[in-house]
């Protein structure tokens, strides 16, 4: 009977020394844990804060390009309908060829417009990102890469 009785105090000791354990042990992370996280996440929101803008300018630059041709498009069903007359304005298209916002850039300013051109049809051009007109990033219908997002 010994050995029951030592096997069940050794079994109550084991289980005081386990309990203590629990008692002590603090639940949660240490800060060495949390710093790190910290600092993971921090460069995962630098690399986004990188990338982001570019994609943004390239995205902005791709929807001009396809409301130029969308509007590209109305102007020939309108010149079709009239007898090959240009519209005198791109608002004349709305709401029979486009609908409404589709005469604003992606810089939500209007594209610029002449019935008249030299070797075209007619002139549509977008400011671009610095909303002026005759500058380098301008976008111009007739000469753009659709293809291209710069």
């Amino acid at each position: 009977m010994t050995t029951t009785n030592t096997n069940s105090s050794l079994d109550q000791r084991i289980d005081a020394t386990i309990m203590r354990s629990y008692k002590t042990a603090r639940p949660g992370f240490s800060l060495i844990e949390l710093t790190a996280v910290l600092v993971i996440i921090g460069l995962l929101m630098a690399g986004a804060a990188i990338a982001v803008p570019g994609y943004l300018s390239r995205a902005r630059t791709r929807v001009t390009k396809t409301s130029m041709t969308t509007i590209k498009t109305a102007i020939t069903s309108y010149m079709a309908e009239n007898a090959g007359t240009p519209p005198q304005n791109i608002s004349t298209l709305i709401p029979s060829f486009i609908q409404e916002g589709t005469e604003l850039d992606a810089w939500d300013q209007p594209f610029y417009y002449s019935p008249t051109h030299q070797s075209q049809p007619f002139t549509l051009i977008s400011s671009g990102p610095d909303r002026e007109i005759q500058t380098s990033d301008d976008i111009d219908l007739w000469t753009m890469d659709v293809n291209a997002s710069q």
